[in-house]
């Protein structure tokens, strides 16, 4: 093993000392409230929200349901108050993950969620950058991200 790594205590892969496994990593109970904290105090301000330009949606795979990105910020998850619901997979959380539209491109982001998010079949460790025709997996349930041109 290389000199600045130790065994991770999970799955015993290599990891740089004084970091989490990024194969292991999850979002702590800390960093979840500090993430929700952060989303409620952004929704309760009178911030102005970057326009999106272009007709965004993300879409269900299985069922064909179209959801269209109108706010910068749209969470996923099994809770009606997401604005994509996914209902009848219980290995969706409640509030899995969001997608989020900051200096001109989209982010998907996993909240902390028991089962975590795929991007493209890659699990979403930290926010990463969304690309028109990207795959997103929730729990069983997989999502694809579109941007059509006005």
């Amino acid at each position: 093993m290389p000199e600045n790594t130790e065994a991770c205590p999970s799955c015993g892969r290599p990891t740089p000392v004084g970091t989490r496994c990024v194969y292991c990593a999850t979002v702590t109970d800390l960093d979840l409230k500090s993430l929700q904290l952060d989303y409620l105090k952004q929704s309760d301000s009178k911030v102005v929200e970057e326009p999106i330009q272009n007709t965004v949606v993300v879409v269900v795979q299985k069922t064909g349901q179209r959801y269209s990105m109108k706010t910068s910020k749209v969470k996923i998850g099994r809770d009606p108050s997401n604005q994509v619901v996914i209902p009848d997979d219980t290995f969706t959380s409640r509030h899995h993950a969001w997608i989020t539209f900051e200096d001109g491109d989209f982010w998907i982001e996993d909240l902390g969620s028991t089962n975590g998010t795929l991007l493209n079949g890659h699990p979403v460790v930290k926010r990463q950058v969304l690309s028109p025709g990207d795959k997103v997996r929730v729990g069983h349930t997989e999502l694809t991200f579109e941007v059509e041109k006005n």
